[in-house]
């Protein structure tokens, strides 16, 4: 049997109703609308089948079977009330699932066919027992947000204005179906007739005969690792609560723009902890980097063990990382989180012991999700520290970062001069350049440049153990790598009560100099940087 179709979608009826019954429907629209976006990605239109009238009777429901469902590759059901109360649906979804596999596809994977749509979220619990079973942990595509204890669903409505959360739900939506079709076919022209999968241990025999229809185009898997994956282009994206779904959606998205391959592609399991911690591993061992966010709530837990799914997944990277030193992890929390703004006990004590236990090979972000984004290419492309010239290699030049209010700007300079005349790159502070704003350029080259000079000038002490604090401290969770080759603080005009008595142990260096400038109070950090291997 040929697989016809790319696409059957399953509704029920009710859900393409528009309610002043004047406009489409709202499974209309999107029958209208995702081949065309999927279209944007593969650069020609997926076949879709969906039953445009209500069908009664064997017969009818035989041949629908017969023409849509059993020859479909990927299944996208529309779930909502109207939806779970439905024999029909529910017998489209057993249909699907008892049908032959495409060519090539794995029998246990079934699932991975289901790209599953809430229209409306189920709020009666009556309604919550009757979605099936095979849908309930499966991974899906709200079309809504919650609003307090009201769900806001999504407008497919573009006048007078478009509802962007629609728009974006719709591409991601999108993106991952073409990104399954683009396998399948694949695979399809390169693999035997697969038999039919089974469902609670039984189902029928079906086999397919023929190939499926042309793919639309072949991807040419690079040869590196002994699976056959590309592992640098696999980035393991921890599940998180739904306090971050927001975010991690922001980060899934940015990284299968860049041509990533985000894990895992379906919920964990939590049923039992042996499931969870095994689908874990098996990604895990596919790829070269793991990304975990971490907020406020603690998340859910599998029945036979007290750990959420967030700490079981960070702490199986982490034992994944200690035997594979090439492996790398990115942990990121909210700005400003501390463990004290918490309630739960629990994740009082997990997020008080990633912020005190970063092992090697690992970093602790809060920044924006801008920056995490940022950093997570960073890692997988870290940059070269030799650069060519005259067909040899040579250092990096050391960079310092020269801290200072932009009223000392005047004040400042004859130790910028005096630095650059040392071989070093000196970058002060600024409002921002392009794109960035002030703070991401702040940590960006607290991250990057190789040593540090804070200027007590016009700025008040306070200001002075904020800016000390992110040299000794919130650097490294901003993903700094090294040690700093020098830090200092260099108390310098206007004079004033308070700079006359500044001290610290937070950095090796305090300078005073509250006249003309002189260049021997800084041989001592000078050389210190100078002499330091390496370079960023």
């Amino acid at each position: 049997m040929p697989f016809e179709y790319d696409i059957f979608i399953s509704y029920g009826h009710l859900d393409d109703e528009d309610p002043a019954g004047e406009e489409k429907g709202w499974v209309d629209l999107l029958v209208e609308r995702l081949p065309r976006v999927i279209a944007g990605y593969l650069g020609d239109k997926p076949k879709i089948w969906r039953d445009e009238h209500s069908l009664h009777g064997n017969d009818m429901l035989q041949g629908a079977i017969s023409a849509g469902i059993a020859k479909s590759l990927v299944l996208v059901p529309i779930v909502s009330p109207r939806y779970v109360r439905s024999d029909w649906c529910r017998i489209e979804l057993e249909t699907f699932c008892h049908a032959a596999l495409p060519p090539g596809a794995d029998p246990q994977s079934f699932s991975t066919r289901i790209f599953k749509v809430i229209k409306s979220p189920l709020r009666y619990p009556h309604l919550i027992k009757k979605e099936p079973e095979l849908l309930r942990d499966m991974k899906a595509y709200p079309f809504f947000e919650m609003d307090e204890d009201s769900p806001d669903e999504f407008s497919p409505d573009v006048k007078p204005g478009k509802d962007q959360r629609y728009w974006t739900m719709l591409r991601r939506l999108a993106q991952d179906i073409s990104d399954k079709l683009v396998l399948l076919k694949q695979e399809t022209e390169l693999s035997p007739p697969a038999a039919a999968t089974k469902v609670n241990g039984s189902a029928d025999a079906l086999t397919v005969s023929e190939p499926s229809v042309l793919a639309y185009g072949t991807v040419t898997p690079p040869v590196v690792a002994s699976n056959g994956e590309e592992t640098a282009k696999l980035i393991y994206l921890a599940e998180t609560t739904s306090d971050l779904t927001k975010e991690r959606e922001l980060v899934r998205d940015e990284l299968r723009q860049r041509g990533h391959t985000v894990l895992p592609e379906q919920k964990l399991p939590i049923e039992e902890l042996k499931q969870t911690e095994a689908a874990v591993r098996a990604d895990l061992a596919r790829c070269a980097l793991s990304v975990h966010l971490v907020g406020t709530r603690y998340g859910s837990t599998p029945e036979d063990d007290a750990r959420s799914t967030v700490r079981i997944q960070e702490q199986l990277a982490a034992e994944y990382g200690a035997a594979n030193p090439a492996f790398l992890r990115l942990l990121w929390m909210p700005p400003g989180l501390t463990a004290g703004e918490i309630s739960d006990e629990r994740q009082k004590n997990f997020v008080a012991e990633l912020q005190n236990r970063i092992t090697a090979g690992a970093e602790l972000l809060q920044t924006s999700v801008e920056d995490l984004k940022t950093r997570i290419v960073e890692k997988l492309n870290p940059p070269a520290k030799a650069i060519a010239r005259g067909g040899q290699q040579r250092l990096k030049l050391k960079q310092v970062y020269l801290i200072c209010e932009s009223t000392d700007r005047s004040f400042v300079k004859p130790i910028k001069d005096y630095l650059f005349k040392q071989n070093l790159e000196v970058i002060t502070w600024a409002e921002g350049t392009g794109t960035e704003t002030r703070m991401d350029y702040h940590r960006r080259n607290l991250r990057e440049c190789d040593a540090a000079l804070v200027y007590f000038g016009s700025g008040d002490e306070p200001w002075v153990r904020k800016n000390l604090e992110d040299l000794v401290d919130k650097a490294f969770g901003y993903g700094r790598a090294d040690e700093w080759t020098a830090s200092g603080v260099y108390v310098g005009a206007p004079l004033s009560e308070q700079k006359e008595d500044f001290d610290t142990h937070m950095v090796p260096y305090v300078i005073r100099n509250f006249n003309s400038f002189d260049p021997n109070d800084l041989r001592e950090f000078v050389s210190a940087v100078q002499t330091a291997e390496g370079g960023h």
